[in-house]
């Protein structure tokens, strides 16, 4: 028994250290990050810190398996009650603007080594991926079956092509977002709908989704 309360005690700490460092980034910014500093605010050693992570990256990595989880969570819960392929490909792109709107920390995480070259996904941050990549995959493979969704189309290949446009378009309204609309007269949202339009139609043209 007394075994037992120590490994939950130790799951415990390791939580309590990634909560205190997600106050921290929120307040300074990911690039702020330290290990001092999250020493300081948990108000354990720095030895102690490294018990549970072996550097900030490992922390930030963490973090990240986190907000893939909880995109994962959304995009199931956006696409479980429609009926067909290209629907739920549809609201999928609608729960990743949700997401973005809805937890903007959460998303700078979900990109965060996509856009950092030199930073190596550990096995547990691909693998937070690869569920996602799974159900995207799933979902074209369901639509072929269908006969709505082209035969040809490599459904990897489209999730990886999803997950980059997507979330460059993102990038895109989250830095120029103001630029945008004032150049093309369209709301966010609007130039949004147009991006997921673009990916419907490179998947099939037998059905419109609705906004």
């Amino acid at each position: 028994m007394r075994r037992a309360r120590t490994e939950i005690s130790k799951e415990n700490r390791k939580q309590f250290i990634l909560d205190c460092a997600e106050e921290l980034i929120l307040a300074e910014g990911l690039s702020s990050l330290s290990l001092m500093k999250v020493s300081k605010k948990t108000k354990l050693a720095v030895g102690t810190i490294y018990l549970y992570f072996s550097s900030k990256e490992d922390i930030i990595a963490n973090l990240t398996i986190k907000s893939r989880e909880i995109l994962l969570e959304k995009f199931i819960q956006y696409t479980s009650e429609k009926e067909n392929a290209i629907e739920k490909i549809a609201e999928l792109l609608k729960a990743f603007y949700s997401f973005y709107k809805e937890k903007p920390f959460y998303n700078q995480l979900v990109s965060f080594y996509e856009t950092n070259s030199g930073l190596e996904e550990t096995e547990e941050l691909k693998a937070a991926s690869f569920n996602i990549t799974k159900l995207v995959s799933d979902i074209i493979r369901e639509g072929k079956k269908e006969n709505i969704i082209h035969k040809d189309l490599n459904e990897m290949e489209f999730s990886f092509w999803l997950w980059a446009t997507t979330i460059g378009v993102i990038q895109l309204l989250e830095i120029k977002g103001n630029i945008l609309t004032d150049t093309l007269k369209q709301s966010e949202s609007e130039f949004y709908q147009n991006h997921i339009k673009m990916i419907i139609s490179s998947l099939s043209k037998k059905l419109k989704i609705q906004k």
